[in-house]
């Protein structure tokens, strides 16, 4: 509700209450395997039955909510708001409140409890090497096979392996498979919380001008956090096993796991400045100085910033730089009328058909810049600590150790960071010393300009032409990876060791320009 306490003072109170339930299945057909307990948990009075050679390493619990987690019911969410009039010219505004982010997509879809077993069931098959055996298979390993040509004469073109599995799967292949694909859900799961501030002032200027200067934060909690729970501890011995370093030794892979432990924080300085249309001229310009940094900036999504978690026991290892992190964002924008014609300041006697030359002409445009993200550089050839990754979205999670500044002049040229700034991790058991999102990216700027025409032919009837420039200089704004989802592309240009490393691999868009004809009735 809006208070007005006197009349330079408004207040805005209010109290949301939110209550996100569990996600549940019709037939209760879902599951998580709980850590502590080394069970898969099943929602009370389901008695679907685990496969033997699974039931035989793997304990059962129907003890679980249909949701298999408890609804979070303290998510009160109060907000305040405040707006004091200091002058006739200037007024400070000033807000709180706390927001919560339930959601159903990512970590809840897929994966998702639905694809535990006994609900959901996969097995892995060993191709053979065939007979005759291909020349260049390892025989010390049936299952290591060169998929290639079947030996001749004659030459047979048919791959030997997918010959093998033309004859089809084994009649019992699902019937006890024995190497599950587990995902756990923390049962003590929370609703992602968010904090939000604004402190600022306005003041109004002459000529229909406003100017605005504040600070923006926000803190970020129980923010969801997606792992490799079943993660192998480090080693010094490079060739110990995984499996008795795990903590479910059964299941020698990853089990995803959903948690909600990781944390974000957000401080901006923002400023703007708006003319509002007055003689033919309208502009509006902002600037936002900001830092965000968090443990994850996704939690299942993934991003091309290839930071990942090193290790699944400590989130806040990784807390950095956020993916999406900007220091400085500049836009501008503003629409002009050209001052020629009828009634303007030039030619303002112009005939009809002088007029329908040089007037009703308009200029505008969007002018935006800023400086880039933050990227993680990796080692896909030197894994010292022996053990696999703490996440799930990254392409690789191994880090180097950084030797020099990777933001300084570039050591190679044609690189666009300081590529000599790291060197592999040798030290047995170690993770490599670089931090998370170390490393700035390339920023960009771009021109986009419309040049408009009007022609009037009678009271509410017109025709427009108009040309928009888009990237109107050409100017190339470099990418170091391609712009798409994460995991489709490997990030090559920041992975120690590759060919490509430190070079850009694309670019946005270049100039497009495109004409159109409207007519307005």
């Amino acid at each position: 509700d809006d208070v007005r306490v006197n009349a330079r003072l408004t207040l805005n109170l209010g109290l949301r209450y939110e209550l996100f339930r569990p996600v549940t299945e019709g037939k209760n057909q879902m599951a998580s395997f709980n850590f502590p307990t080394d069970t898969l948990v099943l929602p009370k009075g389901q008695n679907a039955q685990l496969t033997p050679t699974i039931a035989s390493f793997l304990p059962v619990q129907a003890t679980a909510s249909p949701g298999l987690v408890n609804p979070d019911y303290k998510d009160f969410a109060p907000r305040v708001g405040m707006a004091y009039k200091l002058s006739d010219r200037l007024v400070m505004r000033a807000g709180y409140g706390i927001f919560y982010g339930g959601q159903e997509n990512g970590p809840f879809s897929f994966p998702s409890p639905g694809f535990n077993p006994p609900f959901f069931v996969t097995q892995s098959f060993n191709s053979p090497c065939g007979n005759p055996v291909l020349a260049n298979a390892n025989l010390a390993d049936p299952s290591n096979c060169t998929i290639g040509f079947k030996p001749g004469p004659p030459t047979d073109s048919s791959l030997a392996i997918n010959n093998f599995w033309t004859q089809g799967y084994p009649a019992n292949s699902l019937l006890d498979p024995n190497n599950p694909l587990l995902y756990s859900i923390d049962l003590h799961i929370k609703t992602p919380m968010m904090q939000q501030w604004h402190l600022g002032l306005e003041y109004q200027l002459p000529s229909e001008t406003v100017v605005e200067l504040s600070y923006a934060g926000s803190h970020g909690a129980r923010l969801y956090g997606f792992y490799n729970g079943n993660q192998a501890t480090p080693s010094t011995d490079p060739n110990a096993p995984l499996a008795p370093r795990r903590p479910f030794p059964a299941v020698d892979g990853t089990i995803d796991s959903f948690r909600s432990d990781t944390i974000s924080n957000y401080n901006s300085l923002q400023a703007r400045i708006e003319k509002r249309l007055s003689h033919g001229l309208q502009f509006e310009a902002s600037y936002t100085y900001s830092h965000s940094l968090d443990d994850a900036s996704s939690a299942s999504l993934g991003s091309l910033n290839n930071g990942d978690f090193r290790d699944q026991r400590n989130p806040g290892l990784e807390y950095g730089n956020s993916d999406f992190d900007v220091r400085h964002h500049l836009v501008v924008n503003y629409a002009w009328d050209l001052p020629f014609g009828t009634g303007k300041a030039f030619a303002g006697n112009a005939s009809e058909f002088l007029n329908q030359v040089i007037g009703n002409w308009q200029v505008a445009g969007i002018v935006s810049a800023s400086t880039g993200n933050w990227f993680t550089v990796t080692d896909p050839f030197v894994n010292s600590s022996n053990t696999d990754c703490g996440g799930t979205v990254g392409y690789n999670c191994s880090r180097p150790d950084v030797i020099g500044n990777p933001n300084g002049k570039p050591c190679v040229p044609g690189t666009f960071f300081n590529t000599c700034a790291f060197a592999s991790d040798q030290v047995p058991g170690t993770f490599g010393n670089e931090g998370r999102n170390i490393v700035h990216g390339p920023g960009y700027q771009t021109w986009d300009v419309t040049l408009l025409k009007t022609f009037p032919v009678r009271e509410q009837m017109r025709f427009e032409f108009r040309t928009d420039f888009f990237n109107i200089w050409n100017h190339v704004n470099g990418l170091w990876g391609p712009v798409g989802a994460a995991g489709q592309v490997e990030p090559v240009a920041i992975e120690l060791g590759t060919p490509q490393y430190g070079t850009l691999q694309s670019a946005r868009d270049p100039r497009f320009i495109q004409f159109a004809m409207k007519f307005y009735f």
